[in-house]
């Protein structure tokens, strides 16, 4: 699938794509955040460092790719229900009964390993720095009502996230954040409810959520209709006029 600054698409296990997509994932979350000790020999078949653990063959993995250079934008990765658990499950404090009665190990998966290139992130910080789609049209002469608080991006691997797990019965995602950008999402209609303790030990500090595709649906059809269109149909322009 396609947005008007990206491209969208499902790497495989085995191909050139997949490897491309782990040296991505060893460039952000080893090189530059150094949040995961990585297998000291594991390398491409170009010979760079690529990362990788026990999940990724339970998993289905995106890329995002900027049309315009080719430049791999970001990264995120679904773990389906599967024998080994999820990720959170050893590394966090997960409070039980769930909030939601009809939420079961075998309808609930895990977004993982969701990163964005340094260039293309879209931070108060980072506002001269380059980052993706056009800033004066999506940021600037926008009534406030129609300001684009999210970037292309970001939607457009949700979007990949939604449809797959309407695809393979998945109703519900964990996903371990930081308090910034949970309240980013429950801010923009994605309702993130906390279901555990935060984690101090990691840095930054985290804690497991739980998000519910039909809360996320009503939510988003109370608030925001042009996201949920686009997150529906994979041929939806991000914003219509």
């Amino acid at each position: 699938m396609e947005t008007v600054y990206f491209r969208f698409e499902e790497v495989m296990l085995g191909t050139p794509a997949y490897e491309f997509y782990l040296e991505f994932r060893y460039e952000i979350f080893c090189t530059e955040l150094q949040r995961i000790t990585p297998s000291p020999h594991l390398l491409s078949s170009n010979g760079r460092p690529m990362e990788t653990d026990q999940y990724d063959q339970y998993s289905r993995h995106f890329m995002a790719y900027h049309k315009s250079t080719g430049s791999l934008a970001a990264s995120a990765r679904v773990i389906l229900p599967n024998p080994n658990g999820l990720n959170v499950t050893p590394r966090y404090i997960i409070e039980r009964p769930l909030p939601y009665p009809d939420a079961t190990d075998d309808n609930t998966g895990e977004i993982s390993r969701m990163a964005i290139a340094q260039k293309f992130r879209r931070r108060q910080e980072d506002k001269d720095k380059p980052f993706q789609g056009d800033p004066e049209s999506e940021m600037s002469g926008q009534p406030e009502k129609n300001r684009r608080r999210q970037p292309e991006l970001v939607l457009g691997i949700y979007r990949e996230i939604y449809l797959l797990c309407q695809q393979v019965g998945i109703k519900y995602c964990m996903a371990a954040m930081d308090n910034r950008f949970s309240r980013l999402l429950n801010t923009l209609g994605f309702p993130c409810v906390p279901i555990g303790p935060i984690n101090e030990n990691i840095q930054p500090p985290r804690r497991v959520y739980l998000i519910s595709a039909v809360e996320m649906e009503r939510s988003l059809s109370q608030r925001e209709t042009n996201t949920l269109s686009f997150l529906k149909a994979q041929d939806a322009p991000l914003h219509p006029e």
